[in-house]
């Protein structure tokens, strides 16, 4: 349970919840690809605890990175209609994963993951180097049709679904699939993801709350921290060219190819860490 467990350094996770901050902040993604992982090295959580207390933290560096993207300088860079839509697929699609996740081998799963981002970075990178793709050159808003909204809610159900089964956070597909699928900007796919992932980040954090896998301690350092980081890294994100915010994505992509291509467990170590 929660209070049974070691305490965490607070200056540790401060550290985390910043760099997290301003990551989710820059590319849309709400930080817990950077906070898991950062978790696991320095503070000694497990997977489990450390996706839990990531969830917690996310929720106010989102709301905060979002609002950002929404009232910054010019017109709002979050489209809430499509992150509406986004947030009921990605819902029931995230508690479909969650209960298929312990009768579904993810290892296959997280190899197909691993090789659409890498398609999906790679692509990015071009696009941004020597590319004319749409969301990286034009800022017109996109208007979207009835049946856009229905593609997009199956979209969300899909991404909530991959999220659950294997734990890859919904803003690393959200964005590619508004960006490269519709041809949003880069800038209000990443905006509208930030929105769109409230909802999963609070349902999965109560989760992981109620089965004793969050410490609230260590969420609350982390997200004291990561909201003034968050702020800068979605004010940076509203400066940069979209050109090259598209390529720093594409870069993050394969960056989180790797992290998610499975790896043989260590001689003693359980796969599960």
């Amino acid at each position: 349970m929660i209070g049974s467990r070691k305490s965490t350094n607070p200056r540790i996770d401060a550290a985390i919840g910043g760099l997290g901050g301003f990551a989710g902040g820059l590319l849309g993604v709400g930080g817990g690809f950077v906070m898991v992982p950062l978790q696991v090295m320095w503070s000694g959580s497990d997977q489990h605890r450390a996706s839990g207390t990531s969830l917690a933290a996310i929720l106010p560096i989102a709301i905060v990175a979002a609002a950002r993207y929404y009232f910054g300088p010019g017109t709002p860079q979050v489209d809430l209609g499509v992150a509406f839509y986004l947030a009921v697929g990605g819902t029931i699609g995230a508690l479909v994963g969650a209960m298929a996740a312990r009768r579904i081998s993810d290892t296959a799963l997280k190899v197909i993951v691993a090789i659409v981002l890498v398609g999906v970075g790679v692509k990015e990178v071009y696009d941004a180097i020597v590319g004319t793709a749409p969301q990286l050159v034009g800022t017109a808003v996109r208007v979207f049709e009835p049946r856009d909204f229905a593609i997009i809610t199956a979209g969300g159900l899909v991404v909530g679904v991959v999220s659950g089964l294997t734990g890859v956070g919904g803003g690393i597909l959200v964005v590619p699939f508004l960006a490269l699928g519709f041809g949003v900007g880069q800038r209000i796919a990443q905006g509208t993801s930030l929105a769109a992932i409230l909802p999963t980040a609070a349902i999965g954090a109560l989760t992981y709350y109620r089965s004793g896998d969050l410490d609230v301690r260590a969420a609350a350092w982390m997200g004291a921290a990561g909201v003034p980081a968050a702020l800068v890294g979605a004010s940076l994100a509203l400066w940069l060219p979209q050109r090259a915010l598209g390529g720093l994505f594409g870069l993050f992509l394969l960056f989180a190819a790797a992290r998610i291509w499975p790896r043989r467990p260590r001689g003693g170590e359980s796969a599960r860490a």
